[in-house]
């Protein structure tokens, strides 16, 4: 069977091949079925409000690891020591990724102010 009969007789009818709009079968439910897409309701709204909960989110690992820290040395009992080493590492490697994509973020602005 060649692939141009396959294609006919199989994908789409010979009603469809007419014009330039073929449509094409959609088998799934997450398949663009034309139809718009629609924003989540919880969408941040600006680049600068995702910008702040990220931030904050940075802000919030580092209290917790520091608070996890305290309680370790005031009462060694009190806290699993996995959990407070969980908890610094996860500090630590979120400040880290916030200081690189500030460093590439400067980077690209230097970047383009200097291309003139």
């Amino acid at each position: 069977m060649q692939i141009s009969s396959y294609i006919k007789s199989d994908l789409l009818s010979n009603a469809a091949l007419k014009g330039d709009i073929i449509p094409v079968k959609t088998t799934q439910d997450k398949h663009y079925s034309g139809k718009e897409i629609q924003e989540p309701d919880n969408s941040l709204g600006s680049f600068a409000g995702a910008l702040m909960k990220a931030v904050e989110k940075v802000n919030d690992d580092q209290i917790h690891s520091q608070e996890l820290t305290r309680k370790m040395v005031a009462d060694p009992s009190s806290v699993n020591m996995h959990s407070v080493m969980i908890s610094l590492e996860k500090a630590r490697m979120s400040i880290t990724f916030a200081k690189t994509v500030t460093d590439l973020g400067v980077r690209a602005y230097n970047q383009l102010v200097n291309m003139r």
